[in-house]
């Protein structure tokens, strides 16, 4: 920053000028004093003439310095301005850019709530279809046991009726073989029969 500022002053013949100054500043006050020092009859006049010297120092010096430190300072103020308003726009530029990152974090968690609820609910349907299929297997091995279990009664039914049939048919036979005549016999055996179909 000040080598910047110096670099303005050089451009702006600031320091030549003041150079300049400087040495009609000294070259007046060794004038006046190689005067003063010669005429000395008066204090007052020594003062005046000092005075003289000021006034005109302060004359030269604003003849010369007033234009290129008027130019200095407008410029500096121009620098200054352009630094603010680069500044305000960069201000500007981050407050948007952290209401674009706030609308940003506030649409992702916006947008997360979203997947985990729809996840839960995809959860929970998938829950609730696991368990109507296994409700399903259930009653499907259940019908089927149930269905074996009848199947297997039946079975058992029918070779108890038939092993039934075939001792009371050898008791018949034994019964008959002791007692009744062959006609009786017959009419015997064919009612038997004829119930065990019915029977069936």
């Amino acid at each position: 920053m000040h080598a910047g500022l110096r670099a303005k002053m050089f451009k702006s013949g600031l320091f030549a000028s003041i150079a300049g100054v400087l040495f009609s500043l000294t070259w007046l006050s060794d004038a006046f004093a190689a005067e003063a020092e010669a005429a000395q009859p008066n204090n007052w006049y020594d003062f005046i003439l000092r005075l003289v010297a000021f006034i005109i120092v302060v004359v030269v010096l604003v003849k010369l310095l007033k234009k290129p430190i008027v130019t200095f300072l407008s410029s500096r103020q121009e620098e200054i301005k352009t630094l603010l308003a680069e500044l305000e726009t960069k201000t500007a530029e981050a407050k948007a850019e952290h209401e674009r990152v706030q609308a940003r974090l506030s649409s992702l968690e916006d947008e997360t709530k979203r997947i985990v609820d729809e996840l839960i609910s995809e959860g929970e349907a998938e829950r609730q279809k696991i368990i109507a299929s296994a409700q399903r297997e259930a009653e499907y091995i259940r019908q089927q046991a149930e269905i074996a279990i009848g199947q297997e009664v039946q079975a058992a039914r029918d070779k108890l009726q038939d092993e039934v049939a075939e001792l009371s048919v050898a008791a018949a036979e034994s019964i008959i073989q002791k007692k009744i005549r062959a006609e009786d016999q017959q009419r015997l055996i064919s009612e038997f029969m004829t119930k065990v179909v019915e029977a069936k």
